[in-house]
């Protein structure tokens, strides 16, 4: 799998669950051959109630799919984690997206032992997050060393922007796939070892994504990325994704959950010149 889309969760205008909107999202990627990440921080999972959850994940697995599914495993409880893990076990998905528990800030004894367990639970392939911006602590290289082993540790996703940090992960061992968290740092974290991408712009653009990822030496379709990459960036992540989302009418409303607000995306005036710079993608083939 060497390009997953971390999904929206779209809603409607009451804040409910877009379930149309969301299989349009679904099969956007599936003509693409993309696997989905579902619930994860793109996903807003921590707005979500369990029930809600699992009614996601129930829905995406109605529609048999021909890609395949992952789902996030957020949070600082242990209990609820396992928990939430095991109600997966219930449907065809893949496997899982184990975040590095957040706010509690745990040290590297801790936090190995956290991940160990959940892997223990997962009885499926197992991606695990370092994403220090919204947990507050790095996955710590000794974490990954003690669990490079494990039979159910398949892939690492990092979305740290530490370059020396990605050099790092990629050096520790040959046992799991490390991924790139950020769209605009594919090229070097693919010169570092990193052998697949978890994009958040390829929900709006996901043949070109592909693209980006077969080929990510193309310094013309690289800058136009990193461009949108950084307007992206502008605010917290999926405030701008959702508006970019509903512009091009692959959702059907720009809506988020609390503490996110569409008010927050100060740069909404420039949604239509972002779509029509992408536009240009198509024809990249005679810049190289």
């Amino acid at each position: 799998m060497k390009l997953l889309t971390a999904s929206v969760t779209p809603f409607l205008p009451d804040h409910s669950i877009d379930f149309l909107s969301f299989e349009n999202l679904l099969r956007f990627q599936e003509r693409e051959s993309h696997g989905v990440v579902l619930l994860g921080s793109t996903g807003e999972s921590l707005s979500m109630t369990a029930k809600e959850k699992e009614s996601l994940v129930s829905y995406a697995c109605s529609l048999n799919l021909k890609v395949p599914i992952i789902v996030g495993v957020p949070g600082t409880s242990l209990h609820e984690a396992s928990e939430w893990i095991h109600t997966c076990q219930s449907y065809p998905i893949y496997g899982f997206l184990i975040t590095t528990p957040i706010y509690t800030k745990p040290g590297v004894h801790g936090q190995t032992l956290w991940f160990e367990s959940l892997l223990n639970k997962a009885n499926k392939p197992a991606i695990l997050y370092n994403i220090p911006s919204r947990s507050g602590t790095t996955l710590y290289l000794d974490t990954v060393r003690s669990l490079a082993a494990h039979p159910f540790f398949y892939g690492l996703k990092d979305s740290g922007g530490s370059i020396k940090h990605c050099q790092e992960y990629a050096q520790m061992s040959s046992d799991f796939v490390l991924y790139c968290g950020d769209d605009g740092l594919w090229p070097q974290m693919y010169e570092c070892g990193a052998r697949g991408l978890i994009s958040v712009l390829s929900n709006i653009w996901p043949k070109e994504a592909r693209e980006w990822v077969e080929d990510p030496h193309h310094q013309y379709r690289a800058d136009l990325w990193r461009e949108v990459s950084s307007w992206l960036n502008q605010t917290t992540n999926p405030i701008a994704i959702k508006a970019l989302l509903a512009y091009k009418q692959v959702i059907a409303h720009n809506t988020l959950r609390l503490p996110l607000s569409i008010q927050d995306l100060q740069c909404a005036e420039s949604i239509p010149e972002i779509i029509k710079k992408m536009a240009q993608w198509k024809y990249s083939c005679a810049h190289v």
